[in-house]
């Protein structure tokens, strides 16, 4: 499994086991934890598919997911010092 720009163990979980859940077996294959920011073209062990009808729906319509937040300026918009006051 080739990691992606902006993905987490459990995007890749989703995609290439079919399931959540994997992401334990596929941290604990790659010595890696849950909430570690994995680096962007390394390669990860897969483990064995879960459900193979969400891998085949994923692969059918070429989904990636990435659903990790790479760049801090899409927050800016979001989080502001708009409430910094509001309530005190």
């Amino acid at each position: 499994m080739k990691v992606l720009a902006g993905q987490s163990i459990f995007d890749l979980a989703i995609q290439y086991c079919g399931a959540i859940e994997a992401a334990f077996q596929i941290a604990l294959k790659n010595d890696i934890g849950l909430t570690d920011n994995l680096t962007v073209g390394a390669e990860l062990a897969r483990t064995e598919i879960v459900n193979r009808d969400v891998v085949n729906y994923y692969t059918r319509r070429g989904l990636q997911p990435a659903t990790k937040i790479t760049n801090n300026d899409l927050l800016s918009g979001i989080f502001d010092d708009t409430f910094d006051d509001t309530f005190e």
